[in-house]
């Protein structure tokens, strides 16, 4: 004598496939909702690196985007931290965080603005151009054998110590004036053929991080989903 139990499974199809659509959607969302957190998280790690460096507002340039911006899923989401901003936000930022030399173009040479230039300029860097359209002097070059050639302004020193940039027959109407000057003449630009990049923020160890992150963030949404079922 034998028995024999017969089970059946009945599978509803149309059903079977909402549950793949809702999983493959839930998996591409969690997708897209980790690179948009993992970009953004590394953006902020870059502007803490980069304010940690650099003085200035220069963390300001770092931007982020991800696509799609949407809430939605998606195949290939992508996160890119990029440099906003004008050739200037852009070369400061690089000088700061990638190795390299900077050079002049066709042998002419680089203009380093020294401290007398950023403090006539309220503290912001410039050309030697800007500075004269800033100040109403003309800049003269002075070459020493042996040493870094320099653009030097003509002006007067307070009895304070501050520099002023005039020219020698404004400087004599204000001596005869009765005001304490004197005569000096000061560097404002040093003058290379080419300079190393300061290169003093390490950007890739956060990227290792970040790519890290990465696998971190979406196995954490997927469990999350996991817990609850």
């Amino acid at each position: 004598m034998s028995s024999k139990a017969e089970i059946e499974i009945e599978i509803d199809e149309r059903q079977l496939t909402e549950v793949e659509r809702e999983v493959v959607s839930f998996v591409l969302k969690s997708g897209v909702r980790a690179v948009k957190a993992t970009t953004r998280g590394l953006e902020r790690e870059f502007e803490a690196l980069t304010r940690a460096k650099v003085k200035g507002k220069a963390w300001r340039a770092w931007k982020s985007t991800a696509f799609p911006k949407a809430d939605i899923g998606a195949y290939d989401p992508v996160g890119t931290v990029f440099i906003n901003g004008g050739n200037r936000s852009r070369g400061m930022v690089l000088y700061f965080t990638t190795p390299g030399i900077n050079r002049a173009k066709r042998g002419e040479y680089l203009a380093v603005p020294l401290g007398a230039a950023v403090n006539t300029a309220k503290g912001r860097d410039i050309s030697p151009r800007q500075w004269e359209g800033r100040n109403g002097v003309k800049l003269r070059p002075l070459f020493r054998p042996g040493e870094t050639p320099l653009l030097v302004a003509d002006g007067a020193v307070t009895s304070t110590g501050a520099f002023q940039a005039m020219d020698p027959g404004r400087l004599r109407a204000k001596q005869r004036g009765g005001q304490n000057l004197k005569r000096a003449t000061v560097p404002i630009f040093a003058l290379l053929t080419d300079q190393d990049h300061a290169n003093s923020v390490s950007l890739y160890p956060a990227i290792v991080r970040g790519r890290a992150d990465l696998v971190t963030n979406f196995r954490r949404r997927i469990g999350a989903r996991n817990n609850e079922d």
